[in-house]
């Protein structure tokens, strides 16, 4: 069993989506962000960064194991199943590319174009300007390397 802490974001979606992907037993632990339960001391023990999401896989050998950061959580779970990350080096090298292209290009950037046009209090035309761009030529990216695969 996989204890998932996360909460409704983008970002916590990827765990649940890839849990469900790879047919693994979990339960959802809500951290709820509004209420700034990342900063409780319980949740700061599993993660000392205070972000969703993390989880704890209490079927690996030596006892639980407790991974933060989605790359980190993304992997762990494909090597344990052996499923969505090839073995074969050119095969795995595309895979990794692509996971690390949106950890740190995808996520980051889109969230601060969402962050600067949804939520900043303060209207700033050269941030908004600057995330939004960036997140067009991101997605431009995302559909070149799609295009053409299954």
């Amino acid at each position: 069993m996989i204890d998932l802490y996360t909460w409704t974001t983008p970002n916590g979606r990827k765990i649940s989506v890839m849990l469900e992907e790879i047919g693994l037993p979990y339960k959802v632990l809500p951290v709820n962000l509004q209420k700034d339960e990342q900063a409780s001391p319980e949740f700061t023990a599993i993660n000392p960064n205070r972000k969703i999401p993390a989880i704890v896989d209490h079927d690996v050998p030596g006892g639980p194991l407790t991974i933060f950061e989605s790359g980190a959580i993304l992997i762990h779970l494909a090597e344990k199943t052996g499923r969505l990350l090839p073995r074969d080096v050119r095969a795995r090298a595309v895979v990794l590319q692509w996971l690390m292209y949106q950890m740190s290009h995808v996520g980051p950037i889109i969230g601060q174009a969402g962050h600067f046009v949804n939520q900043a209090p303060e209207k700033i035309p050269y941030a908004i300007q600057r995330f939004i761009g960036e997140s067009i030529r991101i997605v431009g990216v995302l559909n070149t390397g799609l295009a053409g695969h299954e």
